[in-house]
């Protein structure tokens, strides 16, 4: 039979190891911002928010032209509601977009498209040049599966 032999130092560093984990795990940080309407969102200068998000289904097979064709949709959907409500000051309003992959089997077979904005300007400005945005977006993701 084997006898194992238990090292001291051992049997004093596994009890330290679990209490660092331990507390590491308590005392991860916290999210900055506040709660507004149940949930968390942030603040501060410059702080952004997703003021709202659209999903667009799109075609159900891999087409690479069409994602090709996102980039320019979105930049051009971007530049029309930005022109329209800030002329030539774009950074002045606050607002920029992301887009996320959404298909199960094809990730670009859907997609979310999330307009993001200033948190000083959402509430005046938002609803507008989300607004636009969106319809921009939707009139030439539309025209592009037209052509499909």
């Amino acid at each position: 039979m084997i006898k194992y032999k238990i090292y001291p130092f051992l049997a004093l560093l596994c009890p330290a190891l679990l209490a660092l984990v331990m507390f590491s795990a308590c005392s991860a940080p916290q999210p900055a911002g506040r709660l507004v309407e149940g949930r968390m969102v942030p603040s501060g200068p410059g702080a952004a928010i997703t003021f709202e998000k659209q999903t667009f289904k799109l075609v159900k097979i891999p087409d690479p032209d069409l994602e090709a064709a996102l980039e320019g949709m979105l930049s051009a959907s971007y530049d029309v509601a930005v022109t329209k409500h800030a002329g030539d000051k774009p950074m002045e309003i606050g607002f920029t977009y992301s887009l996320a992959p959404r298909g199960a089997v094809y990730p670009f077979s859907e997609i979310e498209v999330s307009c993001i904005m200033q948190e000083k300007y959402a509430r005046r400005s938002g609803p507008e040049i989300c607004g636009d945005f969106f319809q921009e977006l939707g009139f030439r993701i539309k025209s592009a599966l037209e052509n499909k």
